[in-house]
């Protein structure tokens, strides 16, 4: 009996306990889902909201202005409104103290390395770019003095300085994704006249140098971004899809747009955040939301997608990006050698490096080799079928010579040599070309000489990595033939680079050994094929490449699943 009771008072203590954890729980689900809907879900009219015209994409020209004329006057404008609230002039003494104190080697250097392959395509300078580039550090410089501390300004809730932001947050992912979301994000912030800043913990401040004249692109450490403090950034909130007072996500953001589309006024959003991740953010790539955000002080994103290509899909975009870019598929190249140049520490490695691996060489051949996160039960199938691929690929495309089986001697033919440099996380493919080549001799009378600098077995983050491999990255740049492991952004930044056009390893399958790129552009990956603009009839629903030729899908050895630019001749 007395063993019945204490069982029962046992139990009662544990039902109690449940209602204690279980019942808080209800409450704040209960509260999340009887929430009242947002201002912009709510068909009652409210005031102070939206414009009541719809608003519209400042570098849309007038008649008989170029599209790059356009673009130049809208940053012009945007300067001189900035520059209304302070005196904030910057002459050529100003110049120079800045480049004394962010020096960048790289800029006056880079090119000349490249112009002397013999083989490479040559990248004929871009005068158009570079001046609307100059317009915008203009911009850019002009707003971080005017603004002060830009968390203070972002806190204060002013707008005094009429400048815009966008905010820019990437971590814990390799550098070569960084760089390319990155470069996505400064192309779209040149286009919409925003000053761009990264947070210091993407680490790209310390591999790259300052790209705007006079200013400074890293975000203050104190700058509360979003998603990091408040019942939003909980799990229970995230579950909820609560919002923050202060960023609104994009369904957020769009819900507002359709509200005042349909004729109810929305209240106005001041800052929206808009991740580049999968899955896609359709409607961002639509003049009307983009016609929208232009009234939105602060933009933040995040993800680690490239989505460059998928720019030029917007409608008042193209004209001032197809004049800027004839060849679209050099864009990126264009971008990447103007603003993401490597720091001067970063660039005596890689000058080090190529006068010792390069500089008395007659051809170079770089190879870059990723397997999926190094997996041990992954990387034993594939690193064997990479060895055989890559093997393969070189022979049958007379990248490199074959060998002369019936000869083994330490003696070699005088003749032309070659350099391989290998860059992977694991020295497999290295070991196999040394045993092939090493003292044996070739059919052509080559001597082939295999390097590998780096093999770290697993991918990390700190800066130690990212200096690693922006070192090899540039060096993979500057060689006449690129083989490259496909959807891999470190290999398709040096193919971006180096203006080369690669071969794409085939690592998972064993149908092909390899196959060669269409393109010097990265594949936006996961990216729809489709419009999706339900406020513009004539393009919602129809397929991107039908409406801009230079836009194709990328090849199936990359899974055919994303867009990418492509020349237009």
């Amino acid at each position: 009996m007395v063993r019945d009771k204490a069982k029962m008072k046992g139990g009662r203590r544990v039902t109690l306990l449940r209602l204690v954890l279980v019942v808080p729980v209800f409450l704040l689900l209960c509260f999340a889902f009887t929430l009242p809907l947002s201002s912009f879900e709510s068909s009652r009219p409210l005031g102070n909201g939206f414009p009541v015209r719809d608003p519209v994409i400042p570098l849309v020209g007038n008649a008989g202005e170029s599209p790059v004329q356009a673009l130049v006057g809208a940053l012009r404008s945007a300067t001189v409104a900035a520059s209304a609230y302070r005196n904030v002039s910057f002459n050529d003494v100003d110049a120079e103290t800045w480049r004394y104190y962010n020096p960048c080697k790289a800029r006056a250097e880079l090119g000349p390395r490249y112009a002397r392959r013999p083989r490479a395509n040559l990248v004929d300078p871009n005068p158009q770019w570079d001046l609307v580039l100059e317009e915008y550090a203009a911009l850019h410089r002009t707003c971080m003095r005017t603004v002060g501390n830009i968390t203070e300004y972002y806190l204060s809730g002013a707008t005094t300085s009429s400048c815009k932001f966008l905010i820019m947050e990437i971590g814990g992912v390799g550098l070569g994704n960084k760089v390319a979301v990155m470069i996505s994000a400064m192309l779209y912030a040149v286009l919409t006249q925003r000053v761009i800043l990264v947070n210091g913990e993407s680490l790209l401040p310390w591999t790259m140098c300052e790209p705007f004249l006079g200013s400074c692109w890293m975000l203050d450490q104190h700058f509360p971004l979003p998603g990091r403090h408040g019942w939003e950034s909980t799990m229970l909130g995230r579950w909820a899809g609560w919002e923050s007072p202060d960023w609104k996500s994009s369904r957020y953001f769009e819900k507002g747009v359709d509200a005042r589309k349909a004729g109810r006024d929305a209240p106005s959003v001041s800052a929206v955040k808009v991740d580049h991740s999968d899955p896609e953010k359709t409607r961002f790539f639509c003049n009307t939301e983009q016609a929208f955000l232009t009234k939105a002080t602060w933009l933040h994103f995040s993800g680690c997608l490239y989505f460059l290509p998928k720019l030029f899909a917007v409608p008042a975009f193209r004209p001032a990006l197809e004049a800027l870019f004839p060849d679209p598929s050099l864009t990126l190249t264009y971008l990447l050698r103007s603003l993401m140049l490597p720091r001067n520490d970063v660039w005596e490695q890689v000058k080090q490096h190529d006068q010792d691996l390069f500089a008395d060489v007659d051809h170079r051949v770089g190879i870059q080799i990723r397997f999926l996160y190094g997996r041990k039960v992954y990387f034993k199938g594939a690193s064997k079928r990479a060895n055989d691929h890559v093997k393969q690929c070189v022979a049958e495309n007379n990248i490199l010579p074959k060998i002369e089986l019936e000869t083994k001697s330490s003696s070699v033919r005088p003749g032309q040599v070659t350099r391989v440099l290998v860059t992977s996380l694991h020295t497999a493919l290295s070991e196999e070309l040394l045993k092939m080549y090493e003292n044996r001799r070739t059919a052509t009378g080559e001597t082939v000489k295999i390097t590998q600098l780096t093999h770290r077995g697993q991918q990390g983050f700190s800066t130690d990595e990212d200096l690693k491999a922006m070192v090899e990255i540039m060096l993979l740049s500057l060689v006449d033939e690129l083989l490259v492991t496909p959807l891999s952004t470190f290999g398709g930044l040096a193919q971006a680079y180096g203006a080369i056009l690669p071969w794409f390893v085939e690592v998972k399958k064993d149908d092909v050994p390899c196959a060669r790129a269409q393109t010097f552009d990265l594949c936006y990956q996961m990216a729809h094929s489709h419009y999706d603009c339900p406020h513009e009839p004539n393009i919602d629903r129809k397929l991107i490449q039908s409406v801009l030729p230079y836009m194709r899908r990328c090849l199936p050895i990359e899974e055919s699943i994303g867009l990418q630019l492509v020349s237009s001749k």
